[in-house]
């Protein structure tokens, strides 16, 4: 028998062991939508750091710049 007993005979216990298996479940869930969110986040930083190295290339600028002369 385990250090706990048999949980299956006091009705407590096993009520206790429903909560918790609710709330890691709830907080697996929790991290699988942050680790997702996480993962978009990643691809957005690199496609916006694409865009500021395109937008800060020489060429671009001095265009950019000529166009207000």
């Amino acid at each position: 028998m385990s250090q706990w007993g048999s949980w299956s005979s006091d009705p407590r216990q096993h009520a206790q062991m429903c909560i918790l298996e609710s709330q890691i479940e709830f907080k697996t869930n929790t991290i699988h939508k942050l680790e997702t969110e996480n993962r978009l986040l990643k691809e957005e930083i690199e496609r916006l750091q694409q865009l500021v190295k395109t937008l800060t290339k020489t060429d671009i600028n001095t265009d950019i710049m000529d166009r207000f002369k």
